[in-house]
């Protein structure tokens, strides 16, 4: 895994920019395990670490195996509420016609006899594969919630699998961007390339597993030769306009932003819906269930 570095310019200041992709979660844990060398001039105390467990979870080495070995804290009850919000989706069937034409798979017989032109049978064309980035911002405020947390998942997945029912591919990322001064530093790690199935217990970790965002993506940041002093803090949320420049999100890029961002309270999942989907504006790209007229509590 290689840093990259660039400097970009933005309002008439310019800026160092550190960035880690990832390409999967095996890449990640590799170079965790690699025991990258700590920038100790920046970071004399390794925050991956020293924090307790009741604020970042398991230990970093705990933590790292999770990559792998799978993250089941809570995983039961996350599935049950994503089944649950699921099956308000409907089924989305795709079907394709026999058609007359001049060539195709089998004769058109009463054509045939007619002595019309189209005298064989075609299908008539698939509906043209399109696709869409979505990425997600990792980093929270120490008000959110698990349940809010938790919530952002839950419709996160739920609306790769509303794309894919309507022929609309999905490439996944999740990423944690902060900057301190003129240094930013973004990690991102690709969970699914359009073509992909969804892995949930691998999307999962990420998405509502502590430890992910504050030990291993802590590490990474240790290991960055920053040369402003990010031991303090390790850097503050990275403003959305910003960002943007930085990750080249376009209109065609969906960013899912913190839970609080989107609005979400952690309560009603059917609720969070309607919310998180108004935030995204999607109505003129998917057919959305109106999630809100149940109101069961989950």
């Amino acid at each position: 895994m290689k840093l990259k570095t660039s400097v970009l310019t933005y309002e008439e200041r310019s800026y160092s920019i550190y960035r880690m992709d990832f390409r999967s979660l095996t890449e990640l844990e590799l170079y965790l395990k690699s025991e990258p060398k700590v920038n100790s001039k920046v970071f004399p105390l390794q925050k991956s670490i020293e924090m307790p467990q009741e604020f970042a979870g398991e230990k970093l080495e705990a933590a790292i195996e999770y990559c792998h070995g799978g993250y089941d804290n809570g995983l039961e009850l996350f599935l049950k509420a994503k089944k649950e919000l699921e099956s308000r989706n409907g089924r989305e069937e795709t079907f394709r016609r026999s058609l007359p034409a001049v060539v195709g798979s089998r004769p058109h017989v009463p054509n045939f006899i007619a002595g019309t032109p189209k005298t064989m049978y075609r299908l008539d064309r698939v509906r043209e594969k399109k696709f869409v980035d979505l990425y997600i911002n990792l980093v929270y405020s120490g008000e959110t919630s698990k349940e809010q947390i938790i919530n952002r998942g839950i419709l996160a997945l739920n609306l790769i699998n509303l794309y894919e029912q309507q022929g609309i591919a999905v490439n996944l990322k999740v990423f944690e961007a902060s900057y301190v001064a003129n240094e930013i530093f973004i990690a991102d790690i690709t969970l699914k390339k359009p073509g992909q199935s969804p892995n949930i217990g691998k999307c999962y970790y990420p998405l509502c597993g502590r430890e992910f965002i504050r030990r291993l993506l802590t590490r990474v940041k240790e290991s960055v030769p920053f040369r402003q002093n990010w031991g303090r803090g390790y850097g503050s949320v990275l403003p959305e306009e910003l960002l943007k420049k930085c990750l080249k999100i376009g209109d065609k890029t969906l960013l899912i932003r913190s839970p609080i961002e989107m609005g979400l309270k952690g309560v009603n999942i059917y609720e969070d819906a309607d919310i998180f989907f108004r935030q995204l504006e999607l109505s003129e790209d998917i057919r959305l269930p109106e999630y809100g007229e149940n109101k069961s509590r989950i």
